[in-house]
């Protein structure tokens, strides 16, 4: 009986992780972006672990992960995080709770709507 109560306490501890499991996230990053193009990703909930994958035109556009709302909304880098990647095909994995923020480097693309801002929660320590 305590075999029995031992395997099904493994059985829920692994369906757990595998609901924990990261995902990836698809970002088509591209021109013309409206004002809402990106507003469905802060709708949805995040994970530490979860990758954004951007994927754009080489040469045509760049991803940058800026570290201030300031810097998001006024489409500056005076505090990046990352480089600028520019390889068409950038995945970025959400590393730690909080708010994460992307742009579009080249100039007027940012104001023009190639922006992302994701909230990460980590959900690693369950009570």
């Amino acid at each position: 009986m305590a075999m029995a109560g031992k395997k099904l306490v493994l059985v829920a501890l692994l369906a757990m992780v595998a609901m924990c499991a990261a995902k990836e996230y698809q970002v088509e990053w591209k021109l013309p972006a409206a004002e809402n193009t990106y507003s469905a990703f802060q709708q949805k909930s995040f994970n530490v672990g979860d990758t954004m994958k951007f994927t754009y035109m080489q040469e045509m556009h760049n991803v940058v992960e800026v570290g201030s709302e300031e810097d998001y909304n006024q489409c500056t880098m005076t505090k990046p995080l990352s480089p600028e990647f520019a390889d068409g095909n950038t995945s970025i994995k959400l590393s730690k709770a909080g708010v994460h923020y992307y742009i579009c480097s080249i100039p007027t693309h940012c104001a023009d709507g190639i922006k992302l801002k994701v909230q990460a929660e980590d959900h690693q320590h369950h009570g």
